[in-house]
Order: structure tokens, then sequence, then C-alpha cells
């Protein structure tokens, strides 16, 4: 009987959890926000529930060490998910750049998110794109 491979999600959403929490004791914003959101997409999509739980979860992990309202990054996503994917998908055929303009989609709006809270500053710009290029690298050539 062969079975369907499923990735290894639920054991890199732990490691986000876990770095996110030990990151944050030591003043490091390592977010990986754009890795779980890629998850969560890849889970509604597929239909893993347990997957999505698990990364709604995540987020609320990643919100509650950030000191973010409970439940923005969740609804950040499902915004993405079905207000721009689907156009993005009828604009490109690219998937790894399609993937590359959600993730990019995701931290514009969680900027945003961030921006509403707190006053501009040039370091959190900056924090935003570290993270941004490094989810970049872990989306396109890991998950």
């Amino acid at each position: 009987m062969l079975q369907k491979y499923t990735p290894p999600y639920v054991s890199i959403l732990c490691l986000v959890m876990l770095c996110n929490v030990l990151l944050s004791t030591y003043f490091v914003s390592l977010l990986l926000v754009g890795v779980v959101f890629k998850i969560f997409s890849i889970a509604i999509r597929k239909e893993y529930n347990y997957v999505m739980l698990f990364s709604i979860i995540t987020f609320l992990v990643i919100e509650n060490t950030q000191g973010l309202y409970l439940f923005s990054l969740t609804i950040i996503s499902l915004c993405i998910h079905y207000l721009v994917i689907p156009r993005v998908k009828h604009l490109l055929s690219s998937d790894l750049m399609s993937g590359f303009i959600y993730v990019f989609s995701f931290y514009v709006l969680f900027y945003l998110l961030v921006q509403l809270q707190t006053p501009f500053d040039i370091q959190m710009v900056m924090i935003f794109l570290l993270n941004f290029v490094i989810d970049i690298f872990i989306v396109g050539f890991v998950l």
C-alpha cells in the first residue's frame, strides 16, 4: 500500500515557534512569518486541517512574542489567500515568482499592521527587509 508523502510541516512550525520564543529573549527579531504563511496557504489549498490549526497556533505565538493583536496574522493570511492569490495566479504562470509575490504582499500588510501600532523607525524597516530575504530563501528553496 502506497502512502502519500506529506512534508514535515509540523516540525517546521515547531522550529519556527521555538526560534521566535528563544530569540525574542535576546532581542533578535527573526520572525519567519513568511514561512508560516506559505505553510498556512498550502494547508488551506490541500485541506490539511491539522497543519492549518497548528500554523494558526504558530501565528498566535509570533503575535504574542512580538506584541501584536491576536489573530491579526491569520486575518492577513486569509485576506491574501482569498483576495490576492487568485489575481496573481491569473496574471503570472510562474509558481516561483508568484510565491515571492505572495510572501511580499504578506510582509507589506504585516508591516502596515506594525506601523499602526508603533511610530516609524528605520531599524524596523531593516528588520522587515532582513526577515523578507530570509523567508524568500526558505520559501524558494525549501518549501
